[in-house]
């Protein structure tokens, strides 16, 4: 499914919006099955509702109003932090992080998911660049910067993974959805990029306009 993934960010434009708009109708048909199934339909569905639709539209700025290669970043960034916090989990192990809403989840794949993204991120500005507002920044500047965002990008991206196994055990349901054969639902997959878009906006956007 990556290069069809990649292929629809590279487009951006109309067949981004047509894909965002699927995904989203996925995600609220998810997120309103996981929200009848606890015991407060109305509170879940609702900040359900906000929290997407914040996500969404955080996600499609980034690549309409800044660029292609800062919503790369972004991606990389949510995949590595996945693949670091589970090779590392597992070879590993350790301490549970918390058990109680995910119990496979340890301290030392907690560990690999802020660092992976930020070591991803810095080999990627080192390469790539970030964006051409910031062409003409040192990168003795723009790499420490970088490094920090993978940071803070893998905490967020394991904070939005806990947020929806929390409602996942108030729903008492295994996965958010059968979409994804072997891997549950759209959220599921997406639970990470959720939570991470806004706040790597939000980042981006203070870089935009300090330096």
């Amino acid at each position: 499914m990556a290069p069809c993934f990649i292929f629809i960010m590279y487009s951006g434009g109309v067949v981004l919006q047509a894909f965002l708009i699927m995904s989203f109708a996925f995600s609220v048909y998810e997120w309103y099955d996981l929200s009848k199934k606890t015991d407060n339909f109305l509170f879940y569905f609702s900040t359900g509702m906000a929290y997407m639709v914040t996500a969404y539209g955080s996600f499609y700025s980034l690549r309409e109003f800044y660029s292609l290669n800062v919503l790369l970043i972004f991606i990389g960034m949510i995949w590595f932090s996945d693949i670091g916090a589970y090779f590392t989990g597992k070879t590993l192990g350790g301490p549970k992080l918390i058990q109680k809403i995910s119990p496979n989840k340890t301290w030392s794949g907690f560990g690999g998911a802020l660092f992976f993204p930020a070591i991803f991120a810095v080999i990627w500005i080192s390469v790539f660049g970030f964006h051409e507002h910031f062409a003409k920044i040192s990168l003795l500047m723009l790499l420490p910067a970088g490094f920090a965002i993978g940071l803070a990008i893998g905490c967020v991206g394991q904070a939005g993974d806990l947020l929806v196994s929390y409602v996942k055990r108030q729903a008492k349901v295994k996965d958010t959805g059968t979409l994804i054969p072997g891997h549950g639902g759209l959220l599921d997959r997406i639970d990470s990029m959720m939570l991470g878009a806004p706040v790597f906006l939000l980042l981006v956007s203070v870089l935009y306009y300090v330096i």
